[in-house]
């Protein structure tokens, strides 16, 4: 049994509150040259979003998870005096957020805006990676319903509120001069799909993964996307952690680093084979894969077009009154 599999139990957000603490006092703290010969290594855990289909194991799907899959993270990781313990499930960012702060994980890897809304609203999570802008969202539409943003006046968008899908959703409402005109509602992605197929909403933002499995078994047409209509506003992540994790951990960010820019390099050598185990891992099929990635990384732990949406993302959020105050992004990378 997989590493990943150990932690079954814990993919819902409704068991955040059972999870088994994982404290960073509790931890052995690496030194600064890396962990000695015999040491003990420190318990590591990771959290994010997971959408995978019924049946699979949470995993992390991005260029760290890989590198866990295929095993070349277990040395990075003790290099710097850690083992892997697995990989937590939530429904959306915030959530991860929060485990963050219990100590129920030490890393989290989540989209900008709700990474971006929990440090503007006071809380202390450093970034260890701001990732290069990749992640392509989609506009889908209800079957037989528009066939232009601008037609979405007078009519429903879902939204998953606090997400990465919320930021861009309202943006492009904006643009097209109808966000004062659409009433917005409030869906994660799972009661977001049988509310399209009933029609109860007109149309939802989403993760192209995402919008290409539903469009295997629903004619949704794309209204938007990111990648071509808006590519200012395709979505990034960033990997993050408490300040009691970080400042207890100090070899904790060129671990997640190097581990993130060897999955990558693994990726690269190979598209197929790592489309190929996102389906084996979530269920989406390798066309689907292959079509909504980007294969766009970079090669810094804060990317500075990575810097550039996260000062957008938070722009967005102080003018919508949905963040407080404003930061300086460039102090919150810790590379």
């Amino acid at each position: 049994m997989s590493r990943n599999r150990t932690l079954a139990a814990l993919a819902s957000v409704a068991l955040v509150a059972a999870l088994a603490a994982c404290s960073t006092s509790e931890a052995a703290t690496p030194s600064g040259d890396g962990a000695s010969a015999g040491a003990e290594l420190a318990p590591l855990t990771t959290g994010g979003p997971w959408n995978g289909v019924a049946g699979k194991t949470p995993v992390a799907t991005g260029p760290f998870g890989y590198a866990v899959e295929t095993g070349i993270a277990d040395e990075i990781l003790a290099e710097h005096g850690y083992e892997y313990e697995g990989f937590v499930g939530f429904n959306n960012g915030p959530p991860v957020v929060q485990a963050l702060q219990t100590g129920d994980i030490q890393v989290g890897f989540i989209g900008d805006t709700p990474a971006t809304q929990a440090k503007a609203s006071g809380l202390d999570v450093p970034a260890l990676v701001i990732a290069k802008p990749s992640s392509d969202i989609w506009f889908l539409t209800k079957t037989g319903g528009v066939t232009t943003i601008d037609q979405l006046a007078g009519r429903k968008v879902g939204l998953q509120f606090g997400s990465n899908f919320d930021k861009y959703g309202r943006a492009v409402l904006e643009r097209a001069g109808v966000l004062e005109d659409v009433e917005l509602v409030n869906l994660l992605f799972a009661d977001a799909l049988p509310a399209l197929q009933r029609g109860d909403i007109d149309a939802v933002p989403v993760p192209a993964t995402t919008a290409g499995i539903w469009r295997l078994q629903n004619d949704f047409p794309v209204l938007s996307k990111a990648s071509v209509d808006d590519p200012d506003l395709l979505a990034t992540s960033v990997s993050l952690t408490s300040r009691e994790t970080y400042e207890a951990n100090p070899e904790l960010a060129a671990a997640v680093w190097e581990v993130t820019e060897a999955g990558v390099a693994k990726i690269e050598a190979d598209h197929d084979a790592y489309a190929q185990w996102v389906f084996e891992a979530t269920g989406s099929p390798v066309e689907v894969v292959k079509e909504a990635e980007l294969w766009q990384y970079g090669t810094q732990a804060i990317d500075p077009d990575g810097l550039k949406t996260v000062q957008s993302t938070l722009d967005f959020l102080v003018g919508s009154g949905a963040a407080p105050k404003a930061f300086d992004v460039s102090t919150w990378g810790v590379e």
